[in-house]
């Protein structure tokens, strides 16, 4: 399930997945009726918040070097997707939507599909320092604006982003944007070390600190229980934490994401639920920043001394690849080599 932080963010074509978005559409009364095209204005900006990192560093660049576009929204056929779709577990999901786009239908669809967004305009913008821009000669209809940088700052790469949609209706002269936001994530790999947290627990006098699991390897699963999978993939962790703790010196920390915590503790109680569990009470939480956390379920290995020892991405790489996720997590902790048959590259612990 994608998340977000902000009320401007929107998924569009060109999104790469895992994005936390929500779609805003901002509609705008004409001042006049010309009938011409439209102009387009807008500024955008750093939120006043998530603009240090967790050890201190200033996170931003000038506004006019990020690029953007702003692109016309088309709609193409759905492929038609089995019955409850929606229930599957994302491997399941995985596997039926690898097979239908090796299909000929599916590539089929994937020709269809490249066709109809070439037809899309689009519109490249340029920010001023201040981050202010204009689109001249808008057409009316629905259009997706976003712009990206990537930013190696000391040594952690960082995406500056924004999404935002909007409409741009028939007889309006000009659109003026209220001031987007420009969202910062860190993307964080294997053997960097693991920013340190503060959480609530279930409980009001319950808090949890980073520290008191030093010198374990320590299972981090960010989760909501909005996901209609959400007691399966809990389940699943339980199995796979149940199997590898008795062999190997492992923790597991549980963090709801949710803004209530009502229907999560309901959830841990009727699911005998292990391990440790924190709240974050909300997407403003710095845990969410400082991990980079853009979706859930988002499980992280993280070794006794500090390190990450394993991200999301590479546990999704090795589930593609058929590795049960018990097999993923305990070779990593003895420290067993393994190859991508994929890229025949070979993966080792930190």
């Amino acid at each position: 399930m994608q998340l977000s932080r902000l009320n401007t963010r929107v998924g569009s074509p060109g999104a790469r997945e895992g994005l936390l978005a929500v779609l805003v559409m901002l509609f705008f009364v004409p001042v006049s009726a010309s009938g011409e095209d439209a102009v387009v204005r807008g500024k955008i900006e750093y939120s006043k918040v998530n603009q240090k990192s967790w050890d201190g560093l200033t996170l931003t660049v000038p506004l006019n070097q990020l690029k953007a576009t702003l692109r016309e929204q088309v709609e193409w056929p759905m492929p038609a997707f089995p019955a409850k779709f929606d229930e599957w577990n994302d491997e399941d999901k995985l596997v039926w939507s690898e097979k239908f786009l090796a299909s000929k239908e599916g590539k089929k669809f994937l020709e269809q599909r490249e066709t109809i967004l070439k037809q899309a305009k689009v519109f490249d913008i340029k920010f001023d320092s201040e981050g202010q821009f204009v689109v001249y000669d808008v057409p009316p209809g629905t259009y997706a604006l976003s712009a990206r940088l990537d930013r190696q700052i000391e040594k952690t790469t960082y995406v500056f982003e924004l999404f935002a949609q909007l409409e741009v209706l028939e007889d309006v002269d000009e659109v003026s944007l209220p001031p987007l936001q420009v969202e910062i994530t860190p993307i964080l790999k294997t053997g960097d070390p693991a920013p340190p947290f503060e959480l609530a627990g279930t409980s009001d006098d319950e808090e949890i600190k980073s520290e008191q699991f030093n010198g374990k390897f320590l299972l981090l699963n960010f989760w909501t229980t909005a996901r209609s999978s959400a007691r399966s993939d809990q389940e699943t962790i339980q199995k796979v934490y149940s199997a590898i703790k008795g062999n190997h010196d492992l923790r597991l920390l549980s963090i709801n994401v949710d803004n209530e915590q009502d229907s999560a503790i309901e959830l841990i109680k009727t699911g005998n639920l292990t391990g440790v569990h924190g709240m974050t009470q909300g997407l403003e939480h710095p845990v969410l920043f400082n991990y980079g956390v853009r979706s859930v379920p988002s499980l992280w290995l993280l070794s006794g001394n500090g390190k990450i020892a394993m991200t999301p991405s590479e546990i999704a790489l090795w589930q593609q690849e058929g590795v049960d996720l018990k097999s993923i997590i305990s070779d990593r902790m003895s420290g067993k080599k393994r190859v991508l048959p994929s890229n025949n590259k070979s993966e080792k612990s930190p």
